[in-house]
């Protein structure tokens, strides 16, 4: 779980190679039957540019301490406040050996803070700026809602607390914490202070300092710079470290009190030299296309693969607060799996992300492996649950008849088949996440024996040849019109599926022919083709908002943050409808039909008939991982515009409706039925 972070702190913010380079590289490390994380942990930051590992133990910042001799404070940062003699007349702060700890940067502004006056300037850093996670298999567009860019931060001046601005020695060693050397390079930038002892390298002070069993890694995420450009590659220092001895009840060595009194004349040091060239690259942003060169299955891109899934939703997935957060036990469990049974084939790899991203409960959740030859057919049906089981809706093929219950598949129970499958499909909702199980019925590799209970409860057996083509299609293939046919002249009724109703000028026809009718059905069992926007203003008869959209933002590593987007929308007349709504969802109502729900439901324009939709609504992410595999997750959070949640709620229908199997055998749609019910009576 460390080296997740670590990594994703490369991947995401750091100054190395694009993500492909990063992510091989990680590959690389974790091949193996089994892995020893210390030995990875080395390989991969001795051979990825902008990372390296040191043997560190962790260890606790200390409380501060402040010796006084002469009037010159020797000053070692930590916890709790600094108390400082009034007849002080300059100040040494020793960074030397300092942990990267918890609350360093807080202890050194304490420390500089006690000893000034005036606030003091700091560097801004140049950084990668991410809103979302950007999608790594298409290209940035207009309509892109996740971007990435080098942004310049800047960052707060450090406060001062003091009576008066004192003269600052800062004692430098030959290895500095991250933080401690941002520090030193602040304020010697700043002239601010003078450094005492070893030169201070750039690329420490940009780095971050991500500790991963005994040892750390630091991975560099930024660069420094201010209104003259980054700053030099390395802050040599003012004055060499000598005069060193012993002071009574200090076991540390510290300057003696001759060289401690030199540092009260020392005044305000010269600007740092910059004539020298700057050598080190800058933070560029990544290219959202790289390729993935192809390669054969391996435990190593397996467990790559899940390791940069979990550094990636740690850092950018939103929905941890309402699903809960299992991530780092899922990532334990499925790195077991690895290590248990070797892994040698691509849909070995699959299944494991598979598994990991069920843990996310996100409709969105999926892993896909590009380029893997296709099934040998399809079993070519539609298939809906019924009372927990699959029943087929239509079908094309001779020997499986609409009403059949899909009992077993080659002698394997169907509850058992399903147990499994729903074990690797993520889901926001139990209705959804039966049907992405039920899915991988579809993909038949041969011939496969089905067992089938007709309804009348007769079970055969019927080995089915796999099917050139699969079944695809809305639960009801009834296009727009009238619904005379089934006794209700003046009703309408129009199924927004993408299989039917292709464009907006073909929904404004079919809005236009429905003015005068008494009542409308709208349809989103299944997912519109067109703009929802569109569909909402011509269908809500005054102004309202769009669901509320957030992102997740992250200026540079430290810097978390929230976007947020709210439209307002107005009513759209030529055409639109003022009568009474009744609107069809099902599990299979996901994503933008759910967009258009929220709306319809938010302004109380709609009765919903049928059962409740998948609970996940907002634009996808696509993650590109070794191995040429993708893992696709939600990445905003989406909530109705007065803040209540969405995710895992779904549409929940004010009149609960579900098929049976002799529906499904007959034909008969009852949720439309009891939608043209409700239409009449109003019951």
């Amino acid at each position: 779980m460390a080296l997740s972070a670590a990594h994703a702190q490369a991947r995401f913010f750091g100054t190395g190679p694009g993500t492909t380079a990063a992510d091989l590289v990680l590959a690389s490390a974790l091949e193996g039957r089994s892995v020893d994380w210390d030995v990875a942990t080395r390989h991969y930051a001795d051979t990825l540019d902008g990372v390296c590992a040191l043997d560190v133990s962790p260890q606790e910042l200390r409380a501060a301490r402040v010796l006084t001799v002469g009037g010159i404070a020797f000053i070692r940062p930590g916890t709790g406040a600094l108390q400082l003699p009034g007849h002080v007349r300059a100040a040494v702060i020793d960074l030397r050996e300092l942990p990267e700890a918890p609350g360093l940067e807080e202890a050194l502004a304490r420390a500089i803070g006690a000893v000034s006056n005036a606030p003091i300037t700091r560097l801004s850093e140049r950084v990668r700026h991410h809103t979302g996670l950007t999608d790594e298999t298409a290209p940035i567009d207009e309509y892109s809602n996740y971007i990435n860019f080098v942004d310049l931060r800047a960052r707060e001046p450090l406060v001062a607390t003091g009576q008066a601005e004192l003269p600052v020695a800062l004692l430098t060693g030959p290895r500095l914490a991250p933080a401690a050397a941002r520090f030193a390079v602040d304020l010697r930038m700043a002239r601010r202070a003078w450094l005492v002892g070893a030169s201070v390298h750039a690329e420490v002070a940009e780095s971050r300092w991500m500790p991963v069993k005994s040892k750390g890694v630091l991975v560099r995420t930024s660069r420094l710079e201010d209104a003259w450009g980054a700053v030099p590659d390395v802050i040599p220092a003012d004055l060499p470290l000598t005069h060193f001895g012993p002071v009574a009840g200090h076991s540390e060595a510290i300057p003696s009190a001759r060289a401690l009194q030199s540092v009260a004349g020392l005044g305000m040091p010269a600007p740092v030299d910059r004539t020298a060239p700057v050598v080190r690259n800058a933070p560029l942003t990544r290219n959202p296309l790289e390729v993935m060169p192809p390669s054969e299955a391996s435990s190593g891109i397996a467990r790559a693969g899940l390791v940069i899934v979990h550094g990636a939703t740690r850092l950018f997935f939103p929905y941890f607060a309402t699903v809960g957060d299992g991530i780092d036990g899922r990532l334990l469990e499925t790195l077991a799996s690895v290590d248990a049974v070797p892994v040698t084939e691509r849909e070995q790899t699959l299944r494991l992300l598979l598994r990991f991203t069920e843990v996310l409960h996100d409709g969105h959740g999926f892993a896909f492996a590009p380029g893997t030859p296709p099934p040998a057919g399809y079993f070519a049906a539609l298939l809906e649950e019924v009372a927990e089981e699959p029943v087929i809706r239509r079908s094309a093929m001779a020997e499986v008849h609409p009403g059949d219950t899909v009992t077993s598949v080659d002698g394997w129970p169907m509850s058992e088949w399903l147990a499994r499958e729903k074990a690797l499909s993520s889901a926001a909702t139990p209705g959804f996440k039966y049907d992405v199980a039920i899915r991988r019925l579809l993909r038949m590799n041969g011939p496969t024996t089905f067992g089938l209970r007709d309804v009348e409860g007769v079970t055969r057996f019927v080995q089915v040849q796999p099917q050139p083509q699969m079944l695809l299609g809305p639960p009801s293939l009834r296009g727009a019109g009238s619904l005379e046919d089934l006794g209700a002249p003046e009703l309408h009724f129009i199924n927004l599926s993408s299989y039917l109703l292709k464009t907006p000028a073909a929904f404004r026809a079919a809005l236009t022919a429905a003015q005068g009718a008494r009542g409308l059905v709208v349809d989103v069992r299944a997912g519109p083709g067109i703009n929802t926007y569109e569909v909402a203003m011509r269908l809500i008869q005054e102004s309202f908002s769009a669901p509320l959209f957030r992102f997740p933002v992250w200026r540079g590593a430290d810097e978390r943050g929230v976007h947020e987007e709210e439209f307002p929308l107005d009513p759209l007349s030529g055409p639109s409808y003022a009568g009474p709504i009744v609107l069809l969802v099902s599990p299979r109502s996901v994503s933008s039909a759910e967009n258009l729900s929220m709306m319809l439901t938010g302004t109380r324009r709609v009765t919903v008939v049928g059962r409740r939709s998948a609970g996940t609504n907002g634009s996808v992410t696509k993650m590109l991982l070794p191995g040429s595999m993708n893992v696709w997750f939600t990445g905003m959070e989406v909530l109705y515009p007065d803040r209540t949640r969405f995710h895992g709620v779904g549409i929940v229908p004010d009149i609960e409706v579900s098929p049976t199997a002799s529906d499904l055998a007959t034909g008969r749609d009852p949720e439309l039925l009891r939608a043209i019910e409700f239409l009449r009576t109003g019951q």
